[in-house]
């Protein structure tokens, strides 16, 4: 039987007692915090459960590209009567180490900074049988010393390293290379890989730009619309990386309007070193009529001097370009945006410090040059941006979702609680039909902001945000509850069910208008690919790798939840079921002290590889209905389901994908405990006969 438990979310409050740790967790369904006693060695084991190196093992083009690069350099260092010394920085589970001594190193070092992965480092080398051609040292590179009985014993004329992130240079590539140049290699030292080239272009597209901007307003059913300050809408949002995997990205959900071009270039084997600061303007040309709102950017690496390339470019610009997930694309959101003429020409600004890069447009070159050396990082001077997420601003300017969120209000004359932190729903409320609407925002800068706006649509006498959930702060008789439903500190869509616990602890005798049922929803899934980023590793470009793989399982099955959240529109797969209704859940007051359970079955509706379930919760009210996560469109099996974008679906992958028969059934379990905020899945197929 597979089995999910989702346990309340962890902060960072830890305290030890004997052979046990106690750990502070959320209870999201009631917003309150316990600790819970758990394993003395449970946060190593979340540590290493979360180090996600599978996912980068299943690449096998960037395994065979390392390997063949490995095997040029030592041959051509051989064949010039060399030794060839290799440093491996971040070996991670010692692969490329591996790969060096079947390619007849003459020495190597491995380093690793994280001790548990340092220890499985050297457990899945001696299983390989190559601890005589390998040192492993858990320090990082940066620690490490160089002469006689010293971590190396001599610099390396080899260095390869995997040191890359989305951003390329984000997780230390930069100090990394510079250090080892200068402290660990002899002159001359070949680098795998040598070079790494960034592309950029400048692109159109209203969704990815709904991920950063707010709209400027929103309209109502009545004609009126709720406005946003000025300083909202001229934020340029935070400066941190968003990065997507763009080869989902429907190609008409965005318009080139300049061609990819090589920004810049990380010479990581040349003589000099790499720049912490840079700034690269650039002359573009338009290709296209729009609007500049976004630059796209991927990178490749060029791993040896004979033509061995790793692309992350999405399969739209290179049909070649393998899936990946520990590498995606990034978008970046430009400060300011203008509109462009095909066979117009202006400047492009690239800038980046030791770990991000960031993006500008100008007229021309010599307005460029004004500001080339003197641009910061863009960073939120609004507010909004630090306390919403870039899928809460793409789910909050969805059209379609505020069509239906704004058709529900309450009768007129009303008195309104609404339950849910930052949404625009009580303003729409106080616009149509409410007499007055209480809201609750435990943050203080989402409260400062929330009443901003509110301030600003001069709604300030019929909404009252409180600062806590206190029902002594309510002054009045509550005549209906309603909930968008959406709260801050949410991970799985199922934590939303907040609001269907919240009312009556507020006000049990208020008509509980929306939503007054709620479904917890599943569908039966075969991916393409994210299935990889939890399937064991097993061999990988013959080296045996199961010590990792049992680590791996080990400190997950004592620290993680087999669920997790994923943006399924950026995975595709097909369904093997139709929809299943999990639970229904209906609010009554004495819930929260309940244990809600449920368990049944539904039918597999297309044979096929199993490699997990997407799992979702529907809202009802007497005539909306809203999806939290859900997909677009009516599930077909057998075909590939279009999910909400604008929102992260509960998936369980399987560790071993099952492969399931047309008519099989899936039994399911689901147990709820409110109060303690824990929910409990249970899937087992029924065997086929």
């Amino acid at each position: 039987m597979s089995y999910i438990k989702v346990f309340r979310h962890h902060s960072s409050n830890i305290l030890r007692k004997k052979m046990s740790t106690f750990v502070q967790k959320l209870n999201p369904l009631t917003g309150k915090t316990i600790w819970e006693m758990e394993d003395e060695n449970y946060d190593y084991h979340q540590e290493i459960a979360r180090s996600m190196y599978a996912d980068m093992l299943h690449d096998t083009d960037r395994n065979q590209k390392y390997y063949k690069a490995l095997k040029s350099i030592i041959d051509k260092k051989h064949a010039q009567g060399q030794k060839a010394n290799v440093l491996d920085i971040g070996t991670g589970t010692g692969l490329l180490s591996m790969m060096a001594a079947k390619c007849n190193a003459d020495s190597i070092v491995a380093c690793e900074a994280f001790p548990p992965i340092a220890a499985i480092a050297r457990r899945v080398i001696a299983d390989n049988n190559l601890s005589d051609k390998i040192k492993v040292v858990a320090k990082r590179s940066t620690e490490l010393e160089v002469g006689p009985d010293k971590d190396m014993e001599y610099r390396a004329n080899i260095l390869v390293t995997e040191v890359f992130d989305t951003e390329l240079i984000g997780e230390g590539a930069v100090e990394t290379f510079n250090h080892a140049k200068t402290y660990l290699l002899e002159p001359n030292a070949t680098v795998i890989p040598e070079k790494g080239r960034v592309y950029a272009a400048v692109v159109e597209s209203d969704f990815l730009s709904s991920c950063n901007k707010f709209n400027s307003s929103y309209p109502l059913p009545d004609g009126g619309e709720i406005l946003m300050p000025e300083d909202i809408i001229n934020c340029p949002g935070t400066n941190g990386v968003h990065d997507i995997q763009l080869s989902q990205l429907p190609t008409d959900g965005f318009k080139m309007l300049t061609q990819p071009l090589n920004i810049v270039t990380f010479d990581f084997g040349g003589e000099m070193l790499l720049a912490y600061d840079d700034n690269n303007l650039s002359e573009v040309t338009a290709v296209a009529d729009g609007e500049a709102q976004v630059v796209l950017m991927w990178w490749e690496l060029d791993m040896d001097s004979e033509d061995t390339v790793i692309t992350c470019a999405p399969s739209w610009y290179e049909p070649s370009a393998p899936w990946r997930d520990h590498w995606m694309q990034a978008v970046y959101h430009l400060p300011k945006r203008f509109h462009v003429k095909e066979g117009q020409k202006f400047a492009l600004l690239s800038s980046h410090d030791e770990f991000s890069f960031w993006f500008n447009i100008y007229s021309d070159l010599s307005e460029g040059m004004k500001y080339k050396g003197n641009v910061q990082a863009p960073i939120c001077t609004c507010g909004a941006h630090v306390i919403t997420s870039r899928t809460r601003i793409s789910e909050m300017n969805s059209a379609e979702r505020w069509k239906v969120l704004r058709s529900m209000s309450p009768p007129k004359g009303g008195v309104c609680l609404f339950l849910g932190d930052f949404s625009l729903v009580p303003l729409a409320i106080a616009k149509q039909s409410a007499k007055k609407v209480y809201c609750i925002e435990e943050n203080p800068t989402a409260l400062k902001i929330w009443s901003k706006i509110i301030e600003y649509n001069q709604l300030t006498d019929q909404i009252i945000v409180l600062s806590e959930y206190n029902r002594d702060l309510i002054s009045e008789k509550i005549d209906y509850v309603l909930s968008e439903p959406y709260f801050r500190k949410s991970i799985y869509p199922w934590d939303n069910m907040r609001c269907a616990f919240a009312w009556e602890s507020l006000a049990p005798d208020a008509n509980l208008y929306f939503p007054h049922c709620l479904r917890i929803v599943t569908v039966a899934m075969s991916f393409n690919d994210l299935h990889k980023i939890k399937v064991p590793l097993g061999n990988v470009e013959a080296f045996d790798l199961t010590s990792f793989d049992h680590l791996i399982k080990g400190s997950s099955e004592k620290s993680e939840s087999d669920v997790e959240t994923q943006p399924l529109w950026e995975y595709p797969g097909i369904a093997l079921s139709g929809p299943a209704v999990i639970y229904e859940l209906m609010p009554k007051v004495g819930n929260i002290d309940k244990k809600l359970y449920s368990d049944g079955s539904f039918n597999i509706k297309r044979s096929g590889e199993c490699h997990g379930l997407a799992i979702w919760v529907d809202y009802f009210g007497s005539d909306v209905v809203l999806s939290g996560a859900g997909p677009k469109e009516y599930i077909v099996p057998g075909k590939t389901v279009r999910w909400d974008r604008t929102a992260r679906q509960g998936v369980y992958l399987f560790r071993t994908p099952l492969t399931l028969e047309e008519g099989q059934a899936m039994e399911f379990s689901f147990e709820l405990a409110p109060s303690e905020g824990n929910i409990e899945f249970r899937f087992q197929p029924k065997p086929y006969t």
